[in-house]
């Protein structure tokens, strides 16, 4: 079935999403096929507040203020076949980007689930930071870089240019409004292996999906570029369906990237500012549930090996 005869074909509801226990129940009760899918969430965040500097999380009314550690995220994802993850830096105070690969490295050690990270690092600096990626690249756990995008910085294009020597990836944490200048930026770096997180942070709760598709259909036509099912339910109104408001920017995203340039991620822990991470499981499954045993496997698994190089 095409994108649009999925989007057509609507029909996305399965039930009450539970087993006689209690536990979640994810995909189709009617299709063991299904249910042992195995899951890479390309989207995880730890911090210790008591190791490293995190200058957001400094205001003690935050809910996200705290510590969150790998035994929070096991006990939050108990009972669901997470097989590997990618841990996606955490906006720690800049200079410490190489002590916070170093940390993840340690937590690799205690679960060998985490399976590479996403990292921090100054592209800015251009090829004068040439050393220090170097020594960062000697962390095999690097994958790829995620640094605020700066489209008119010319040491920061120069930096994008250098992450191919390392075969990094670049994660895109942008706004609508920035994705027609993310757009020429990825048309300009064919080479560069790109992945927009959390479907680019459309405000799903004020209605803004018209103006979000616009910006983003042009993006089909950029095989360099995969999109992040991530960070939705946290731009959702909570006094709403879920489900209803998340399902059009979901079926849009599998018009444009198409089901081999599409990943789960779980954003935890900054998806608790609006669920728990099995209430976002349930919802991700509820929205596949027309995808094809194929598919599946691709947005669930396959595509984020390939991507994130597991």
């Amino acid at each position: 079935m095409d994108r649009r005869g999925f989007i057509k074909k609507g029909g996305l509801a399965c039930g009450a999403l539970a087993l006689p226990d209690g536990s979640p129940f994810f995909i189709n009760e009617h299709n063991d096929k299904d249910k042992e899918i195995p899951l890479i969430d390309t989207h995880l965040h730890l911090w210790d507040l008591n190791h490293l500097d995190y200058p957001w999380l400094q205001d003690p009314e935050n809910l996200l203020s705290r510590n969150f550690l790998l035994a929070d995220y096991q006990e939050a994802t108990a009972g669901l076949p997470i097989e590997k993850m990618v841990f996606v830096e955490c906006a720690r105070d800049p200079a410490q980007y190489l002590q916070e690969v170093d940390w993840v490295r340690g937590i690799q050690e205690k679960d060998r689930r985490i399976s590479g990270m996403v990292a921090y690092f100054p592209l800015e600096k251009g090829i004068s930071g040439t050393r220090e990626m170097e020594v960062m690249a000697e962390r095999k756990i690097v994958k790829g870089i995620r640094k605020a995008f700066m489209p008119g910085h010319q040491g920061f294009l120069a930096g994008i240019k250098m992450l191919g020597q390392f075969k990094w990836s670049y994660d895109l944490n942008i706004r609508p409004v920035d994705l027609p200048v993310a757009f020429e930026f990825a048309k300009a770096n064919p080479d560069l292996v790109i992945v927009l997180d959390h479907i680019a942070n459309p405000y799903i709760g004020n209605n803004d999906w018209e103006v979000w598709e616009k910006a983003i259909s042009p993006f089909s036509s950029l095989q360099n570029v995969s999109c992040k099912i991530s960070g939705m339910l946290t731009k959702t109104d909570p006094t709403a369906g879920s489900i209803d408001q998340m399902s059009p920017y979901f079926n849009t995203v599998l018009e444009v990237f198409g089901i081999d340039r599409v990943l789960f991620g779980g954003d935890w822990p900054v998806l608790l500012r609006a669920a728990s991470y099995k209430d976002w499981v349930k919802d991700f499954y509820t929205m596949t549930e027309n995808l094809t045993l194929n598919e599946k496997k691709k947005l669930y698994h396959n595509n984020a090996a390939l991507i994130y190089r597991l």
